[in-house]
């Protein structure tokens, strides 16, 4: 089991605190998954079976991540 460091900064980034509930989530959800890899995301098919989500919304939402600069490519 890995664990990784999530700055308290956070609650005061508007970027982070302005994304919906369910987007929080699924980002919180990628930055597990990327700790488990060495801080690399897996396929987009391992990410939506993981959290649960259709894989055309599991792209949209990576990016929108990234768009809002929450996750790297």
């Amino acid at each position: 089991m890995n664990w990784f460091r999530f700055y308290n900064a956070a609650i005061h980034d508007p970027k982070v605190q302005q994304l919906r509930p369910s987007l929080f989530k699924f980002w919180v959800n990628c930055l597990c998954l990327a700790s488990e890899n060495d801080g690399v995301l897996p396929s987009v098919d391992v990410i939506s079976f993981a959290t649960r989500t259709r894989f055309l919304h599991t792209s949209d939402m990576i990016l929108t991540l990234t768009q809002h600069g929450l996750l790297d490519e």
